[in-house]
């Protein structure tokens, strides 16, 4: 109890300021019901920027709480990651999730799934613009976003004896798809068992085994479908990663070896190490922002080239973040919609 006691402290170092965020400039409906229920874990926040768009791209966060907490959306990283996705230009969404005590994983990833069908579901009378929804999240939020990334457009997987559920079927817009086109990390929980040279401290067992329902030992196949490198491969979300060198409470060298496996899957990934602890640094927000633009970008990139008929046999990649076409033997670079 004083382990997890202290891990939820240090989780919660990430909030601090935040709790006294003050977003009243900002257009807000607060306490949505995303899965059509009345529970605390599926309800969420969205704040609009102050524009005259009438529809934006969007940005959901995702709290950090050891997943011991189903109502954390409102104090969460407001002024750090909110403010940010908000001068961008993007609506922020700010989503609870079911905590360890409600229920067990899969199900606080079924309901972040369900959180993205439900904005498509309603993406007109809530002003979203469906063509790019991108997801963040911190520590236990950082491994739900790191999760949607690695596993958009899988239904279930299996691992060993072990069966997963991993879209679910939470909420009223099953119909609808939950992939997301972006990813941000802040010291997100990636890997749940210990790494070659890279241990997970002990204050964490307690939290990942109430998640799970059991001890590694005992369902090492149920733990590895909790875990984002189990997914990985060369279709997942781009992805950034930021962990602090001081970070006492969840080691750096996981994110790193993700970021080493991402990229040698071929998927666009960047990490960035700070001298900070356990938490979002607000430094940073402005290289999430560029990598989540640079990302829209490429998309629509790639849209418009769709909708002027390029070869439908032409060979499409992402290189930079520039869309690369190879036909005939020759490779074009599009800048925008214009290829050269």
């Amino acid at each position: 109890m004083k382990k997890m006691f202290l891990l939820i402290a240090a989780v919660l170092i990430s909030i601090g300021a935040s709790a006294e965020a003050n977003l009243n400039d900002y257009q807000a409906q607060k306490d949505v019901r995303y899965a059509g229920d009345t529970h605390t874990g599926h309800k969420l926040d969205i704040y609009y920027p102050n524009d005259e768009q009438t529809t934006h791209p969007v940005i959901i966060h995702i709290y950090g709480s050891a997943w011991a907490s189903n109502s954390l959306k409102g104090s969460a990283d407001l002024t750090t990651v909110g403010i940010a996705a908000l001068q961008a230009g993007y609506i922020f969404v700010a989503p609870n999730h079911r905590s360890s005590s409600d229920a067990l994983f899969p199900a606080q990833l079924n309901d972040i799934k369900a959180v993205v069908r439900y904005l498509r579901g309603n993406a007109e009378a809530l002003g979203v613009d469906t063509s790019f929804i991108a997801i963040s999240g911190f520590n236990s939020g950082g491994h739900l976003a790191a999760l949607m990334g690695v596993t958009k457009g899988i239904k279930e997987y299996t691992v060993g004896a072990e069966t997963m559920d991993i879209e679910g079927s939470v909420g009223n817009y099953t119909n609808q798809s939950s992939s997301i086109d972006a990813v941000c990390s802040w010291a997100g929980v990636v890997e749940l068992r210990n790494q070659a040279g890279c241990d997970i401290p002990n204050i964490l067992s307690s939290s990942m085994e109430a998640l799970m329902g059991s001890s590694y030992a005992s369902k090492p196949d149920k733990w590895a479908l909790a875990c984002a490198n189990t997914y990985v491969n060369a279709k997942n979300a781009p992805t950034i990663l930021f962990h602090g060198s001081a970070d006492a409470i969840y080691p750096p060298c996981v994110s790193e070896n993700f970021y080493n496996k991402l990229s040698n899957a071929g998927v666009d990934c960047e990490y960035y190490s700070h001298n900070g602890g356990h938490g979002v640094n607000k430094d940073y927000t402005d290289k999430m922002i560029t990598f989540f633009d640079r990302i829209k970008a490429a998309k629509a990139a790639i849209s418009a080239l769709d909708d002027i008929s390029v070869d439908t046999k032409a060979a499409k990649r992402i290189v930079d973040g520039h869309l690369v076409i190879d036909r005939n033997g020759k490779s074009y670079t599009a800048h925008g919609a214009e290829v050269r």
